[in-house]
């Protein structure tokens, strides 16, 4: 049963509930036989009623102030409570103090006018609108009715009846239980109507509570004629059970603890075990109740007992009717949704045994694939998917399967002109206890998006191999300029006019590098940076070779920073400025020293550091005012929209801080 975390508020009054049950009852039951003990559970009968009276008329006066709802419910039953105490107490007084025993007495006038309250008070529970479940209600009323007669009439009646003194003493005991039995009618119907103004727990407190009024006049009925210790006890004990769960109900209900009968009501209805036995037991009780009739010896009682057990089988039976036709029109009214959502869904569902058999199709089947349902109902999916998908397909279901988990599953099938087309499906295995029953599929026809995706990809890959020619014939291009400006060098003459040719080889030849790096690599928008500089710097090392000193390079650059074009191509021309400018001026002949190349990323900020700790300048000058080569990076700076510094110390540095060049487009 699902019980809420609340009721760990009231676990330490059920374990003093508990303790004192069983201090009461083993404490009795022990000396049962000692006419002591009669009258010590008299004396006690009214003490504890009044006590639950206390406590009920406490429960009324905090509803007032945080429930006023359930006021006037718990006012009337406190009320009620404080009438049946005062009716045990007269009880007390008349049997066991002055030792008369009449019937009726002083003490059924309370008694009979606690009734009307109580019942009142149960009536107050329900919440408009009253949604009761008929069906469990009888269920349970013919259940408890035709076992009472059972016990009654067999075992009591033969030994009550006789046995009464009067009309009016035999009116007065059979009227307690018909009152009881009607209250606890009242209390199931609340039970089972869906719209109370309390919470479950309570009622059914109150219901078990009943059950012990019920059984405790009963066995007092029988005391009456048969009065034995052990009966006199008995009913004794039966009416403080009655009192004390009372009790429970109403501290349950200031402590707002909650139970859901809801799963028991639902067990009732929906388990298999009620399928087979819980729906016929209430017809099996009322033939041993009609059987009665044979194995006894009938009297008026007994015969109107039984038919009011037969007219509430009858009135069950015009209800269950009633469920059964409303069901259908309602499972009549959901099919044809049902059938209208799945004919105009764009989607296939399908359903199929463990082998693949198809066991159901939804009309969509027809737009999907162009067969109707019944061409396919019976036959194995399997023999419409493609061949060379049937394997992963297999494994697929298999992990499903394993894992209790839904599948995702992408193949081809032939449809009914014999083309195949490509299905997305997604699939959900179910069981029967714990072995695979089949699979809940929901395919839908992804062919365009399948076409479209290849489409994109051949278009991006065209795009992609006309870009790296593009970049390959650029590299070309500017061979044919670095080729050109080489033969052009030949026919100059002058020392100094020769290596101005020399200058723009290696401005052309930076440039070209980088498209020749994008061509070659998987990526077209950038270039690993520390892989085109080493290069760059070899080719600068080896075009100097004939003129150059010995000294050492260092290179100091984050492997993993790639830049794009915008950006390669005017940080490669100054770096390749400040390189030619160290290797042909830093180290006179005979001078040794180093070049240095460091670049590292900090966020996105870049700080490139270049120069050398040769000779240096003889003379401060301007960095915005000299050579051609001075003057190209400062504008290179510019275009990186970065910052450049000359570093004090010796030799030549220089420190550049610049972040990467976004793209903007052209057109």
């Amino acid at each position: 049963m699902h019980v809420s975390s609340s009721l760990n508020r009231l676990k330490s009054h059920i374990i003093l509930f508990v303790l004192f049950l069983t201090v009461l009852t083993v404490v009795s039951l022990l000396f049962y036989n000692n006419s002591m003990v009669s009258i010590y559970m008299h004396a006690l009968l009214p003490i504890i009623s009044f006590l639950c009276a206390i406590v009920l008329l406490y429960t009324a006066w905090w509803s007032y102030k945080n429930r006023k709802d359930v006021f006037k419910s718990w006012l009337l039953i406190g009320l009620a409570m404080l009438l049946y105490s005062i009716a045990n107490l007269f009880y007390f007084i008349f049997e066991d103090v002055m030792m008369v025993i009449s019937s009726p007495s002083i003490a059924d006038v309370f008694y009979l006018a606690m009734y009307p309250l109580l019942i009142t008070g149960l009536l107050l529970f329900f919440k408009r609108p009253i949604n009761i479940r008929f069906k469990s209600l009888l269920d349970t009323a013919i259940v408890m009715i035709s076992a009472f007669f059972i016990v009654w009439f067999p075992l009591i009646w033969p030994i009550v009846e006789p046995s009464q003194p009067d009309a009016l003493s035999m009116i007065f005991s059979l009227f307690y239980i018909f009152l009881d039995l009607t209250i606890l009618f009242i209390v199931l119907a609340l039970i089972f109507n869906r719209n109370k103004k309390i919470f479950d727990l309570p009622i059914a407190l109150v219901s078990l509570a009943l059950f012990f009024q019920i059984f405790g006049d009963i066995i007092y009925a029988y005391y009456v004629v048969v009065p034995t210790l052990f009966s006199g006890w008995l009913f004794n004990v039966l009416y403080v059970y009655n009192t004390l769960f009372i009790t429970l109900a109403a501290i349950s209900f200031l402590k707002n603890v909650q139970l859901d009968l809801g799963y028991l009501k639902s067990f009732y209805g929906t388990s298999k075990i009620q399928k087979d036995l819980i729906s016929y037991l209430p017809l099996i009780l009322v033939l041993f109740t009609y059987g009665l009739l044979i194995i006894t010896t009938p009297d008026e009682a007994l015969i109107w007992g039984v038919g009011i057990v037969v007219v509430m089988v009858i009135l069950r039976q015009i209800v269950s009717l009633n469920e059964i036709k409303r069901n259908k029109e309602l499972i009549s009214e959901k099919k044809e949704q049902l059938s209208f959502i799945t004919t105009n869904m764009v989607d296939l569902i399908t359903e199929s045994d463990e082998k693949g058999i198809l066991k159901y199709i939804s009309p969509s089947c027809e737009q999907v694939l162009g067969y109707s349902p019944d061409d396919l109902m019976g036959k194995s999916f399997h023999n419409l998917i493609h061949p060379d998908d049937l394997p992963e397909i297999s494994i697929n279901l298999e992990k499903s399967v394993a894992s209790q988990g839904s599948v995702r599953l992408k193949y081809r099938i032939k449809n009914a002109k014999g083309k195949y087309i490509f299905l997305e499906t997604i699939g959900k295995p179910f069981f029967d206890d714990k072995s695979v029953k089949g699979f809940i599929y929901s395919s839908r026809d992804i062919t365009v998006q399948i076409k479209s995706a290849q489409f994109v990809k051949n278009s991006l890959k065209e795009k992609e191999t006309l870009l790296r020619e593009i970049h390959h014939r650029v590299n070309n291009n500017l061979q044919i300029i670095i080729s050109l400006l080489n033969l052009e060098s030949r026919k100059v003459v002058a020392e100094e006019d020769h290596e101005l040719f020399v200058e723009s080889q290696n401005r052309v030849r930076s440039m070209s590098m980088i498209h020749e790096k994008l061509y070659q690599s998987d990526n077209l928008s950038s270039i690993n940076f520390s892989d085109y500089l080493k290069t760059l710097l070899s080719t600068l090392i080896y075009e100097n070779s004939k003129n150059m000193t010995k000294f050492d390079l260092e290179v100091d650059i984050d492997e993993e920073i790639d830049l794009n074009i915008e950006t390669s191509v005017p940080c490669g021309l100054i770096i390749n400025e400040i390189v030619s400018n160290s290797l042909k001026h830093a180290f006179p002949s005979g001078v040794s020293g180093k070049i240095t190349v460091k670049m590292h990323k900090s966020d996105e900020e870049y700080d490139l550091i270049v120069g050398d700790d040769g000779i240096g300048f003889r003379e401060k000058f301007d960095l915005e005012n000299e050579t051609l080569g001075l003057t190209l990076i400062n504008s290179l700076v510019d275009q990186l929209d970065g910052d450049i510094e000359l570093l004090e110390g010796e030799g030549t540095f220089y420190k550049i801080k610049f972040q990467e060049l976004k793209y903007k487009e052209r057109l």
